[in-house]
């Protein structure tokens, strides 16, 4: 006679376990959907991302958004993630206020949120001494504040495009250089009154040698590019050629290597030999671009299939515009004039500026509907010679816009133009070349005017000597 596996006290075990499934799950259902994480987006500006416990009724949630001060927003809903998107023609000039509540997409309410962000990016400014030089973080409304110790000297500064921190190379001696990488914590938003107060943390050297080269690139994926040379190969070349390393960040906000680092990188992407000019990983971190003696060359990286496109031409990357949809590029023609052409996924490049001025640094907005030229030329004054240097605005169809001439400057070692779609000003560092003053460098912010309005941009300078500079994200 068989009898039943559950009896008496098993039995009662049981029952009372299902029960127990059954209340935590109400309890669940019952408890208010919450808040897990926010984070400002890195793929697009001005943009907040929210993570909830539970998926979230769009119209109660964007009914719900109070701003302090009051301006344009837009809410997107996506399950449990939401955005809110800070809309045109805003131009944030301090932090903001925002309270949210609404409703589950099960008609429960979900608990309060007060927020305060600053969407303005940070400043990194590298500042010389007699000391040596060392980098130093800018707050939008604060002082300056040291991240990295006095070096002799600091070069290839770049401040990751996930807003994680910035990588730099510190010189040994007068040949070689260690890679480094400092933290920069202070996030954009906080809860509620929060404090927002943040102590620098100690650089930390890279894997791998000290190098004669060294370039970087960034994704907003967090990804790092390292591409260099070694010191040993002064001494033994052929055991050392030029290297490329890919790095992803880790937990504790350090780097670590993406593969094993006996794997060459062969491995990774389809390469058949090291590029011969400077690499740069696409935003999206899903591929990388290089120039050959063909043009430029594009290559996907894992885990994508392996793909390799061809743009021919001798021509420069300059500038992604965006999350990386769009790119400008410099073409260099046999008779010395060079153009600038826009790059579109599916089109044919399109020409926006012609002429033989030396493009030394661009810009674009995040569509690319404006485009930033910074150019020099060489002219005769009082028979003198001098270097003329303009910002050009070039727009898709319409050429030249507008044009400022930057009188009493000329060219830094660096020069570099960034352009903060927050704020809506580009940064540039010039020499300034008054006739009653020593040069010196001088880091420009240049407001620029709204698309359709004929008034040229409004200069103005960082009462703080530079010798370059850059806009970093706030993580």
């Amino acid at each position: 006679m068989l009898r039943h596996p559950f009896h008496g006290p098993a039995w009662r075990m049981v029952f009372a376990g299902l029960l127990l499934a059954l209340l935590q799950q109400y309890g669940l259902q019952q408890r208010q959907g919450r808040l897990l994480a926010v984070r400002p987006a890195v793929d697009a500006a001005a943009v907040l991302e929210l993570r909830y416990s539970r998926p979230v009724d769009a119209a109660s949630l964007a009914a719900s958004v109070q701003l302090v001060p009051d301006v344009p927003l837009s809410a997107t809903v996506d399950g449990a993630t939401v955005q809110l998107r800070l809309t045109q023609p805003y131009r944030a000039s301090g932090p903001l206020t925002v309270r949210l509540g609404g409703q589950d997409q099960q008609g429960q309410p979900l608990r309060q949120v007060r927020l305060r962000w600053d969407p303005r990016p940070l400043l990194v400014g590298l500042v010389s001494s007699p000391q040596g030089q060392r980098l130093e973080l800018g707050w939008p409304d604060g002082p300056w504040q040291p991240v990295t110790p006095w070096e002799s000297a600091i070069s290839n500064v770049l401040p990751l495009r996930d807003g994680r921190g910035v990588v730099y190379a510190a010189a040994v001696d007068p040949l070689s250089r260690k890679n480094r990488f400092v933290a920069v914590k202070p996030s954009g938003v906080v809860l509620g009154d929060q404090p927002t107060a943040w102590q620098p943390v100690a650089p930390r050297p890279l894997p791998g040698p000290t190098t004669l080269y060294s370039h970087f690139s960034s994704s907003n994926t967090g990804l790092l590019l390292l591409q260099g040379v070694s010191s040993a190969a002064l001494e033994q070349p052929a055991d050392h050629p030029p290297f490329l390393r890919l790095f992803q960040p880790g937990r504790n906000h350090g780097m670590q290597w993406l593969r094993r680092r006996n794997q060459a990188w062969k491995q990774m992407a389809p390469l058949d030999r090291q590029p011969g000019g400077p690499v740069e990983l696409l935003p999206g971190g899903d591929g990388m671009v290089f120039p050959d003696e063909n043009g430029l060359v594009v290559i996907s990286l894992p885990p994508l299939p392996p793909r390799r496109h061809l743009l021919p031409g001798n021509r420069d990357l300059k500038t992604f515009c965006g999350a990386g949809q769009r790119a400008v590029v410099l073409e260099h023609q046999p008779d010395y004039v060079k153009t600038v052409e826009l790059l579109r996924p599916g089109l044919a490049p399109e020409v926006v500026w012609e002429g033989e001025a030396a493009v030394l640094a661009v810009a674009c907005d995040e569509i690319a509907e404006r485009i930033w030229l910074l150019t020099v030329d060489g002219v005769l004054q009082d028979g003198q010679p001098r270097q003329d240097v303009l910002l050009l605005e070039v727009q898709p169809g319409h050429g030249v816009v507008t044009a400022l001439h930057l009188a009493d400057h000329s060219l830094s070692a660096t020069p570099i133009l960034h352009y903060d779609p927050v704020t809506h000003r580009l940064l540039t560092v010039l020499e300034r070349t008054g006739e009653t003053q020593e040069p010196r460098s001088e880091a420009l912010l240049i407001t620029l005017t709204a698309p359709g309005q004929q008034i040229p941009p409004q200069l103005g300078s960082i009462d703080k000597p530079m010798d370059t500079a850059y806009w970093m994200v706030r993580s």
